[in-house]
Formats: structure tokens, C-alpha cells, sequence
């Protein structure tokens, strides 16, 4: 073969198109392609192609067109008779880009009777395929749609859709329609250090990702603050969640996404099934991506959750791990109870904000190891109702409010603080009541020492029907049952509850017990005394008026030993709030005794500083 004539014969390079050819038959589609189209598609050679379009040109197809190219070549394929397509449609190239392509195809007849396409595509301007669209191409007219197109991705955008809700297409009274909505996590932060252009490659791969995992007949927008929000007619959310799973595992960036669907039961209203439109399923969904959001420490949002957990970590000293306990089993019970995708996120939120209520209880009550008093019962009863009007304060928060503020209501209508009764009690109120008492008894507490997990299992099931669902309870126990870590305390004790009554004075015995000589005093957050109960002068010999105000805990003791003192004091409360030590103390007549001394530090509500609690024995 002459060399020159072959070069001859090769289609021209670097033109704005070229053929391929496909069939709609067999498992393979695409049979070939020319450099050109290759180029077109901004891939680097045949195997890329394939790899980008999945064996199927219609992959790459731009959602709005897709509908009417599908049809076209449909009917194509019916006619024996029909042998020429011309169609002007956009497509997404591998690296996300837009292009407007012109095209026209010839159906070949094989002698086994398969029908295969030549097609000829050309890349045109915007304004040449705007200018001759024929309205029988698409349902709108022309400056309508440009109107409703977003710039960046050629998705429509949010106006479209808003105009979509009174369309047939959103009708979905007595159907199923699921939304989800997506969103690249940090994408401020590609904005900031790698620069807009790269923020916006990163949306348009996000979007290539949606249309080559998403169903074919779902109908993609583009959102508020760079959301992709997808509609997928007849679609329940478990069916949806896959589809989900492999926009996230093909995309560039770590995503964030919110789910929804009209069977779901809504977190954020209650609605009536047959009264659920497309607008609400979007809600949800989006109810359910900002709580993501919230919940992941690598969202700016997560900052103002994890200030809220830190204010009530610093008033109550169980929160942190116990928050940690009810995550993981409420989760657990969660997905046992078949929840929705809102739902376990709210859930979720629910574990750690639950007891928020409690950062306005005042710290002596919260941390009293004694029996209140009805005073005091009334103020701790009161940090569900707080709890609510810190969340409505937050707009994050507010759909789970009322969460909040009925977690203690009981199944029986003997709770507080509304006395809501049986399925009145929202549903995730309802898991948290369980999920928290169960991790009370099983833990030790300021009040009692923990209780054995069949102890408190069986608590739950004496329970079930009066304080707690029934239902849930049962599930609950099953749950437990089947995963025994979860049932497990980190600080399990014996059976018996540990009950304090207040100290009184007893004579001394005849035996070789005696009564231990002990005093109190808090300190503020410089170290100051501040308070003294009436024995600090019995063993220090100072009055309260010599040292409140006036004295630190430091003077208390001997001169050598404070630098020691303050070392020991420092390690322990870097690692916990609490410190147990055996040291000497100076009292106010020179002589010096042995003590032995625990102190708390604990976060005050009322001044929003910390304090400290210091207890000294007589060693």
C-alpha cells in the first residue's frame, strides 16, 4: 500500500468533529470512533472513550436533552423505513465541559438485520444551536429556557423547578418520588486555596458523576450554593440510596448529600401523606444535608455543634462519654426501626443535644450528690423546656426541637413537662427516652453507682407500656440481645443502688472506727476561696472572713511543697476535671497536717466561668 495515499485517505485532524458508530444491539454499543470525536469528548484515546461514555453514547448526553435524543433514535429503530436522524443536542465531555453539537446520523441494515449508525457530529456555538432549535424539540420556547439554564453546568436551575412544581411531571399524589441533594464538602476551602476555576471543575465533575450514576428519567437542578438537587419519579429512597452510593464513589471530592422521599415520615412538618408535594420531599432533603453537615467535623457548620457539646460538657461531667454511648445505640436502634435517612440524622443530633437544656440548670443542682429537694426537682425538671427554646434560638436546631422538650415525656402520660401520651410522643423522642435511661442505670452517676445490664434490660422490660414504647422498648432489647458490646457500661457496679443521706454527727465508738474530719470550699477560676462550709475553720483555724476573697488555695499550703503541689494539680487536670491527691496543709497557727484532698472543676452557668470544688480529709 502506498504510504502517501493512506495519509491521504486519514480524516483530518483537530476538526471540530468527526463519526463514530454505534448500534443499539448486543452488548457492545460504541464500535468506533474517529481521533476527532475522541477529542471531542476530551478523551485520550479509544479505551478512554469507552470507559467515559460506559459502551453507550447516550451516557454523555446533557439531562435536558436526553429525553428527546432517546426518543428520536427510538423511532429510528421502530421504522425499517426511517433511515436519517438529525438532532442538535449538548454534551458533557469526561472533564465536565459543555459542549453544543450538531449531528446527523445514517442507519445501515446488516445482513444478520441489525441496525447500526453512522453519525456525523459537529461541535457549533451556543448561539448556532439556539438559533434554529425547533419547538418540537422541546416543550418551552427558546428565551424561556435560557432563562432557566445555569451557566456553569447546563443544568436547569433552581427557577426551572420552581416553575416545574405546578408542572404534571411534579404531580406525585399517590406515586413515589424521592429527592436527594448534593453538595462537594469544603468547597469554600477549593475556592480559597486553589481558586474559583477549580471550585467550578469540581461542580461540573460532580454533575458528570450525578448524570452517569442517576437514573435516566430523574430531573437534575442546580440549587442554592452550589447544590445539585435530583428528582426521581417512582423511586422509594432505599432504591435511591444506591444510586447515591455510586454518584459518591465515582466523584472527585468527598460529597455531602440530604435524601427524601414522599414515603418517608418527615422530621421537619407533619404532613399528611396525600398532601406530601416535591417542594416538601426537597425540604427534607435538604433538612437532612444540613444536619450532615453539622454532624461532620470537616463542615464549618459542625463548629456551632461542637460549641454546644463543649457548654454542656463543662456542666455536667457525664456528657461526654455518655453522649458518645447514646450515638452508637441510637444509631443501632435506628436502623432496626427502619428509619428514613432525615430521621437517623436527626436522630443522630438528637443523642448529642438532648440534655442541652442543662447548661441553664444551675451546677449544684446538676452535680448534688443528695436528694433534691422539690425546689430543686422543679429546676432539673425544667432543662426540657430550656432545651427547646435553645434550639428554636438556632435555626439548625429547630427541627428537632420538640425532640427535645418530650424526651421525658412517658408512654403512660405521667411524663413532663406536657403529659403527650403514646404515639402523641414524637418517634424520636420516644428512641431517646430509652437509649438514655438504659445508659443512666448502666453508668455510675453523681446520685447512685451503675446497676448491671440485666439489671437495667430488665428495667426496660418491666417499663415497657408505662414509661417507655412498647414497641421500641422490645426492639430495644433485641437489639442489646444480639450485640452485646452495646450493652455494656463503662463503669459497671453492683446492684444495689448508692443512696447519700446528709452527714450527721455521731459519738465516737468504742471500737476502732472513728468519724472522719473532713471540710469544703469552691474556688473561682483564679484559684480565689471563695466559699467555706462551717468546718474549713475547725481544720484550717481560719475564719470564712480571713479567707473568702482574700486567700488562694495556695497559701493553704507549706511553702516547699506548693511547686510540687501545683505540678501534681496541673497533671491531673489536664486530663480530666477532676484531681485526687495526698498533700499538707499550714494552718493558721503554724502547725502543719496531713490531708488527704479531692477537687472538681466544673463549668458555672449562672457567672460562665469555671469553679472549683475542693473537699479535704484529715489524714
Amino acid at each position: 500500500m502506498n504510504h502517501d495515499n493512506d495519509m491521504k485517505n486519514r480524516i483530518p485532524e483537530k476538526l471540530h468533529g468527526g463519526m463514530y458508530i454505534f448500534t443499539t444491539e448486543g452488548d457492545r454499543n460504541i464500535l468506533y470512533a474517529d481521533p476527532n470525536v475522541i477529542h471531542l469528548f476530551e478523551c485520550d484515546d479509544f479505551a478512554d472513550l469507552l470507559n467515559y461514555l460506559g459502551n453507550n453514547p447516550s451516557k454523555a448526553l446533557h439531562p435536558e436533552d436526553f429525553a428527546q435524543a432517546k426518543s428520536t433514535i427510538s423511532a429510528s429503530s421502530a421504522d425499517r423505513n426511517y433511515r436519517h436522524t438529525y438532532l442538535k443536542y449538548r454534551i458533557l465531555t469526561k472533564n465536565g465541559k459543555i459542549r453544543y453539537t450538531e449531528s446527523f446520523g445514517h442507519r445501515v441494515i446488516s445482513d444478520d438485520g441489525k441496525s447500526y449508525y453512522y453519525v456525523i457530529t459537529t461541535e457549533i456555538t451556543e448561539d448556532e444551536f439556539y438559533k434554529e432549535y425547533s419547538d418540537s424539540f422541546v416543550n418551552v420556547q427558546i428565551n424561556s429556557m435560557n432563562r432557566k439554564i445555569d451557566n456553569l453546568t447546563g443544568l436547569m436551575n433552581i427557577s426551572a423547578f420552581n416553575d416545574d412544581i405546578n408542572t404534571d411531571a411534579f404531580d406525585v399524589k399517590n406515586h413515589i418520588c424521592s429527592v436527594a441533594v448534593f453538595n462537594i464538602i469544603n468547597l469554600h476551602k477549593i475556592n480559597r486555596d486553589k481558586g474559583r476555576s477549580e471550585g467550578d471543575n469540581q461542580i461540573r465533575l460532580l454533575v458528570r458523576a450525578i448524570l452517569t450514576n442517576m437514573p435516566h428519567d430523574c430531573l437534575i437542578y442546580r440549587g442554592y450554593n452550589a447544590e445539585i438537587v435530583v428528582v426521581c419519579p417512582d423511586l422509594n429512597e432505599q432504591d435511591m440510596n444506591k444510586h447515591i452510593k455510586k454518584v459518591i464513589k465515582s466523584s472527585n471530592e468527598a460529597v455531602f448529600y440530604g435524601v427524601a422521599s414522599t414515603t418517608d415520615s418527615f422530621v421537619h412538618a407533619d404532613i399528611p401523606p396525600e398532601n406530601v408535594s416535591v417542594q416538601d420531599v426537597l425540604n427534607e432533603a435538604e433538612l437532612d444535608l444540613n444536619i450532615k453537615k453539622m454532624l461532620t467535623n470537616e463542615s464549618s457548620r459542625s463548629e456551632s455543634l461542637s460549641s454546644l457539646v463543649r457548654a454542656l460538657e463543662q456542666v455536667d461531667q457525664d456528657t461526654e462519654e455518655h453522649v458518645k454511648r447514646t450515638r452508637k445505640m441510637g444509631i443501632a436502634l435506628g436502623k432496626r426501626l427502619g428509619l428514613s435517612d432525615t430521621q437517623m440524622s436527626a436522630l443522630e443530633l438528637l443523642c448529642l443535644l438532648h440534655d442541652i437544656g442543662k447548661i441553664a440548670v444551675p451546677l449544684d443542682i446538676l452535680n448534688k450528690p443528695g436528694k433534691l429537694t422539690d425546689a430543686e426537682w422543679e429546676a432539673l425538671r425544667s432543662h426540657p423546656v430550656k432545651g427547646y427554646q435553645i434550639a428554636l434560638a438556632a435555626k439548625e436546631l429547630r427541627p428537632i426541637a420538640a425532640c427535645i422538650k418530650y424526651h421525658h415525656e412517658r408512654w403512660d402520660g405521667r411524663g413532663y413537662p406536657s403529659q403527650l401520651k403514646g404515639e402523641e410522643i414524637p418517634v424520636l423522642s420516644r428512641i431517646i427516652s430509652i437509649v438514655d435511661a438504659y445508659d443512666a442505670m448502666v453508668n455510675d452517676r453523681c446520685y447512685r453507682r451503675a446497676l448491671s445490664p440485666q439489671v437495667a434490660m430488665q428495667e426496660i422490660k418491666d417499663n415497657a407500656g408505662t414509661q417507655f414504647d412498647p414497641q421500641i422498648a422490645e426492639i430495644f432489647l433485641q437489639l442489646l440481645s444480639d450485640k452485646p458490646k452495646l450493652m455494656r457500661g463503662k463503669k459497671t457496679g453492683g446492684d444495689e443502688l448508692r443512696v447519700f443521706e446528709e452527714t450527721t454527727e455521731h459519738p465516737a465508738a468504742t471500737g476502732n472506727t472513728r468519724p472522719v474530719v473532713y471540710c469544703e470550699y469552691r474556688l473561682d477560676v483564679n484559684n480565689i476561696i471563695i466559699e467555706v462550709d462551717e468546718l474549713f475553720e475547725n481544720i484550717t483555724g481560719y475564719a470564712p472572713d480571713e479567707v473568702i476573697g482574700k486567700m488562694s488555695q495556695f497559701d493553704l499550703i507549706p511553702e516547699e511543697d506548693r511547686a510540687d503541689y501545683r505540678i501534681q494539680v496541673g497533671n491531673q487536670l489536664s486530663k480530666t476535671d477532676t484531681a485526687f491527691l495526698r498533700h499538707r496543709i499550714m494552718r493558721k497557727d503554724g502547725t502543719v497536717i496531713d490531708v488527704v484532698c479531692h477537687g472538681t472543676r466544673q463549668f458555672e452557668s449562672a457567672t460562665r466561668s469555671f469553679m472549683s470544688t475542693i473537699q479535704i480529709y484529715e489524714d
